[in-house]
This record gives structure tokens, C-alpha cells and sequence, in this order.
């Protein structure tokens, strides 16, 4: 009898597991969920693009957390937004004029400007293989020179099924450079109120199965992405709108959430179709979508 129930629960404990792994490695937003995707990880809850921030991305149910990558003076990757260590490390100068011995020496700062003492500047290895089956991870800051680099970190680690490359450029351009890997990689094109030939820039990506969603920026109702989101969800694909910034969502971004309510920024982008929101507040945000039952 010990030995059935023991085998059921390594059962129950596989079967949960194989459920974890496939809503990581899932792309499809069903029409009443909303995909949370947080900036930087959690930088309300600890320092940005730090292995803590994406554990709370993990602990309180984000979908998937956006980190930057930059590279070390030894060609290692490691989380930082910014080109230069001073905002967001007790260090100096350029990331690229330092080696990651001495970059994993420094500690970084809260949003506040607050050194964590325990807190040091995460490879890009470490923190995929925190979220490795927990939680989905957009990279950013890795077109071009970094893609290559990025992706073998990726590779490595297991971990191309939940991991997100965006950037600018066309469909064709980025075959052309990369060639194969484009049809190895999960893909969100930016596409923008900027972005050049537009419709061909979308269809481009649209038409590819290896296009998992688009990141969205408009600052009116008129531009071409807002237009979009009807076209991009009906082809399967997840439009994410990026509520940062007033000028990227048309003025309903997270500040008018907190200062107006929720129903008025992140509400309307949901009323406007779109099936994922990029936030700074993401446990704001799932807060509000349970009370919607859309979590």
C-alpha cells in the first residue's frame, strides 16, 4: 500500500512537472487570459535584471519576464540594461571595459539607488537556468552583435523553447545575417508607429511560423500597429501592447493605472484586443486581472 501511494504521487508530481513545462514552452493566449510580461523583472520588489527580480516574476505568476544583455571585456554575457555600470552597480564605466571577474565583484542598486550586498550582476547562463520550466524569458538588447552570442547561451542551457529574441529588423534581414537559427528561435518583431514599409514588415513575420507574437508601440489610435492587433491575433500569434510609456500605448500606460485606475489603461488596451501587456507593475496588473477572472 506505501509502495502504490508513493508511485502515485511521483506520478502526480511527473504530471504536474510535464503541465509546467508545456504552459512555459506555450505561445497561445486563449481570448479570456491576458499574457503578463514584466520589465526588468519585479525592479519594484528587488534591483532590475537581478536573479531575485525574475524570482519573484516566478513566485507570484508572471507569464514572462524581460531581461537586457550586455557583454563583458572577456565576451561574457550578463544582465544590464545600460551600456555603462553606474545606475545600476556600485561600479563605473563601460560593461564592455570590464571583465566579468570584475563586474561580479560590484553589486547592484535598487531602484532607489540602495546597494544590495547580496545582490551581484547575473550572467545571462544564471538566469536562464533560474527560469529553466518556470517562466518564459524575452531577451532584449541582443539584435544584432549579441543575437549569435545569445543564442549559443540559449542553446546551452535547454532553454530555446521559452525564449523570446525580438528586434527591428525585417523577416528577410535577419535570415539574411543569421540564416538557420531564425528557424530555431521564437521571434517577436517591434513593430512601431516608425517602422518602415510597414504592411511588408508585418506580413514578413506574420506568414512565419517561428513568429510567436508582436510587440506593439503606438502613440495614437491611428497608427498602423493599433490598427494591427486584429490582424496579428487572428493569425494565432499574441499582440503585446508595452505600457511603459504614455507615447507607446497611446497615453494608457501604467502611471494613468495608478493614478487613474486600472479599467482606464490596461483595461482599455484589453477592450482594444490586444492579448498581452508589458508592464513595470506586473503584480498590479495580475491583481487586476483576477478581479476581471482573467487569471
Amino acid at each position: 500500500m506505501k509502495k502504490i501511494l508513493i508511485s502515485s504521487l511521483c506520478l502526480l508530481a511527473s504530471l504536474s512537472l510535464y503541465a509546467q513545462i508545456a504552459a512555459v514552452n506555450s505561445y497561445v493566449v486563449p481570448p479570456h487570459k491576458i499574457m503578463v510580461v514584466a520589465h526588468r523583472g519585479v525592479w519594484t520588489y528587488a534591483p532590475e535584471n537581478s536573479l531575485k527580480a525574475i524570482q519573484r516574476c516566478i513566485d507570484v505568476g508572471v507569464d514572462v519576464v524581460e531581461i537586457d544583455v550586455q557583454k563583458t571585456k572577456d565576451g561574457q554575457l550578463v544582465l544590464m540594461h545600460d551600456k555603462t555600470l553606474d545606475r545600476t552597480t556600485n561600479g563605473t564605466g563601460k560593461v564592455s571595459d570590464h571583465t566579468l571577474a570584475e563586474i561580479k565583484k560590484l553589486r547592484l542598486k535598487s531602484n532607489c539607488g540602495i546597494n544590495w550586498k547580496q545582490q551581484e550582476v547575473p550572467t545571462l547562463e544564471e538566469a536562464m537556468l533560474l527560469a529553466k520550466n518556470k517562466i518564459k524569458v524575452n531577451l532584449d538588447k541582443t539584435l544584432d552583435v549579441l543575437f549569435a552570442e545569445a543564442f549559443q547561451v540559449i542553446k546551452k542551457t535547454g532553454t530555446l523553447d521559452q525564449t523570446i529574441f525580438k528586434g527591428h529588423k525585417s523577416r528577410a534581414e535577419m535570415v539574411e545575417k543569421f540564416g538557420t537559427k531564425m528557424d530555431s528561435v521564437k521571434y517577436m518583431p517591434i513593430f512601431n508607429q516608425n517602422t518602415p514599409n510597414a504592411d511588408a514588415y508585418l506580413s514578413g513575420y506574420l506568414n512565419s511560423n517561428h513568429t510567436v507574437g508582436v510587440e506593439l508601440g503606438f502613440d495614437t489610435e491611428k497608427a498602423a500597429p493599433f490598427t494591427a492587433i486584429k490582424k496579428i491575433t487572428q493569425t494565432g500569434k499574441f499582440a503585446l501592447a508595452i505600457s511603459l510609456w504614455a507615447e507607446l500605448v497611446a497615453g494608457h500606460d501604467d502611471e494613468m493605472a495608478l493614478l487613474d485606475g486600472p479599467e482606464k489603461s490596461w483595461g482599455w488596451l484589453i477592450k482594444q484586443g490586444v492579448s498581452g501587456i508589458m508592464t513595470d507593475r506586473p503584480e498590479e496588473l495580475i491583481a487586476y486581472l483576477k478581479t476581471k477572472g482573467m487569471r
